[in-house]
């Protein structure tokens, strides 16, 4: 029965492969390295991975609060992000690198302390319609009317920076420097759609408003443009007729 069977087997599969006991060792040992080689494969490219994964890279992290609506132009010169070196896999989707793909877009959400920056987080135009929007805290807007040499017009744009000077009781003087230009004369404030004026709106805190409000209806106001890059710190130097001819510190 037993050789029946066998000769049955025969019959059924190719010459040779049952084999000797030499060839059954021989493929047996060929599948062993072929698992083996497969084995270090997976474990090369899990190794790969993991190393992938905690890989440091460089992401944009926010330095303090930034809130909606704020220019990217602003976000930069007032140092509100800095780059941070985390791993690959603390890296955010979308998460941004490299500072220049901002450049002119707005922050469509607040931004606190810590988060990355990513593209979902900013845009063209933020979805706020009134200026009061990109208003937090402290800060109030208020507008002057100038000509165009007192309000260095066109040169002056939206989101300039000025120091302010007046001239009042025949004495010229800084009444604040480095004050943002919100709105310039018929350009629309960064982060809105409010409508267009012909005056500049400053954003100035709540404890300058007086003051810009007095010199505003009482005195003459001069702005002088800022450059972008470290313009440096403006001295107080009042200036009258008396020493009109002597160079301020």
């Amino acid at each position: 029965m037993e050789n029946l069977a066998t000769g049955r087997l025969g019959k059924l599969m190719p010459n040779g492969v049952l084999g000797t006991p030499r060839r059954t060792f021989a493929i047996g040992l060929i599948a062993v390295i072929l698992a083996a080689f497969l084995l270090l494969v997976y474990l090369r490219s899990y190794r790969n991975s993991v190393k992938s994964t905690s890989a440091p890279v460089q992401a944009l992290v926010a330095k303090r609060y930034i809130p909606k609506g704020t220019a990217w132009r602003t976000i930069a010169r007032n140092g509100l992000f800095e780059a941070t070196v985390i791993s690959q896999a603390s890296l955010k989707e979308g998460a941004i690198t490299d500072a220049a793909a901002l450049r002119d877009q707005v922050a469509l959400a607040e931004i606190f302390p810590g988060q990355q920056l990513t593209i979902a987080d900013f845009g063209v135009t933020a979805t706020s319609t009134a200026l009061s929007g990109v208003l937090q805290g402290r800060w109030r807007a208020i507008a002057v009317t100038l000509d165009a040499q007192h309000g260095l017009s066109p040169l002056v744009q939206t989101n300039d920076r000025v120091d302010v000077y007046t001239h009042n009781g025949g004495v010229v003087g800084l009444l604040k420097p480095n004050v943002l230009v919100l709105q310039a004369p018929n350009q629309v404030a960064t982060g809105t759609t409010a409508p267009v004026t012909t005056d500049y709106v400053l954003k100035v805190p709540v404890r300058d408003a007086p003051r810009f409000a007095w010199a505003s209806a009482n005195a003459e106001i001069w702005f002088v443009l800022r450059g972008q890059k470290r313009p440096g710190r403006t001295p107080q130097h009042f200036v009258t007729s008396a020493n009109i001819y002597t160079r301020g510190r």
